[in-house]
């Protein structure tokens, strides 16, 4: 939040506060008019025409002075924090009342300190519960504004952590195959380190992007399979329907890649095994499924799964995820 946005905000607080002064006291002159019944009409709206503007700067100088004691008390000493502004703004209060009645009736001093002093440090600890309770709500607001930050970091770090895991691996794996292809064909090695260097592009492009849209990962999706199609051959048969009509909508960099990589993970991928991921598109989100052949040797913990789900909900949006007893399907959708 910027400056000018900070002080937009600090006018309405200040705005609403002296409405609520106005309130309070015209709330106040009516109980002690129905109490008392000498008390005219004329008197009530005088005395409240004349009070009104020394309640609001006795109510906005305590606003003040409990915001300046708010930035140097920490909030976890309250009795410290509250009896400081209680002090501070029972003086404020006290010795303004003193200045201004001297000033309009010097001889009437000492009866109006002691009749009034009182009643003013009384209503004066109202107005100061009154902002205690709005600073309050304020610093709860900000502190779960501040942990839901901290959370969505966090999420963000293992998200990109995730990510990261498909360096080493990835890596390994293609520089094996690319090796075992600079004997056999110049023309496939050559197209293969093309498609891997596209692949570490979208990866270090995206790095710093929340979104992207599906025309950019799926011309990614198609790098990565062509590069694992390499390594599995005649194993590994990846179909995506036509998108043409939802190439412009958002998703999460690298969510589609990640479930082929997930599919690839946790099932058996021979020939005589064949393993089929499809990659369906509609209105709503992407269908991706694959034939269920699961290996038994490898943590079905689902780690990748459960943050990508994380990251989808920090946009609302959550994944869907049915298993059958052949076929495991995840719909992702579109964040826009």
């Amino acid at each position: 939040m910027n400056n000018e946005e900070c002080g937009m905000k600090d006018r309405r607080h200040i705005f609403l506060f002296v409405l609520i002064i106005a309130i309070l006291l015209f709330g106040g002159l009516y109980m002690y008019r129905s109490w008392d019944k000498e008390y005219t009409q004329a008197s009530f709206l005088m005395h409240y025409l004349i009070n009104l503007p020394a309640c609001v700067i006795v109510g906005v100088a305590d606003f003040l002075i409990i915001n300046s004691v708010y930035k140097r008390i920490r909030w976890k000493d309250n009795a410290v924090r509250i009896l400081t502004d209680l002090l501070l703004t029972a003086l404020f209060a006290v010795l303004f009342a003193l200045v201004t009645n001297y000033l309009i009736s010097p001889s009437r001093l000492h009866d109006y300190f002691v009749k009034h002093a009182l009643l003013l440090v009384f209503w004066n600890s109202i107005i100061v519960l009154l902002i205690e309770i709005f600073f309050y709500n304020q610093w709860q607001i900000e502190a779960e504004r501040r942990l839901s930050d901290a959370e969505k970091e966090k999420i963000r770090y293992q998200y990109e952590t995730l990510k990261a895991q498909i360096n080493p691996h990835f890596l390994f794996n293609s520089l094996n195959v690319l090796s075992s292809l600079a004997y056999q064909d110049a023309e496939k090695t050559n197209l293969f380190a093309k498609k891997m260097s596209g692949v570490y592009r979208y990866l270090l492009l995206t790095n710093d992007r929340p979104l992207v849209s599906l025309r950019e990962e799926l011309a990614f999706l198609e790098s990565y399979v062509f590069l694992e199609q390499i390594r599995f051959e005649d194993a590994l048969f990846v179909e995506v329907a036509d998108s043409s009509a939802h190439l412009n909508r958002m998703l999460i960099p690298v969510s589609l890649q990640l479930l082929v990589e997930n599919a690839i993970k946790h099932n058996v991928t021979t020939a005589a095994n064949p393993l089929t991921i499809r990659i369906h598109i509609t209105d709503e989100g992407i269908l991706v499924s694959n034939n269920l052949q699961l290996r038994s040797s490898v943590d079905r913990g689902g780690v990748g799964l459960k943050n990508l789900q994380k990251q989808y909900a920090l946009h609302d949006k959550s994944l869907e995820v049915t298993r059958t007893d052949t076929d495991f399907i995840v719909k992702l959708p579109f964040i826009s």
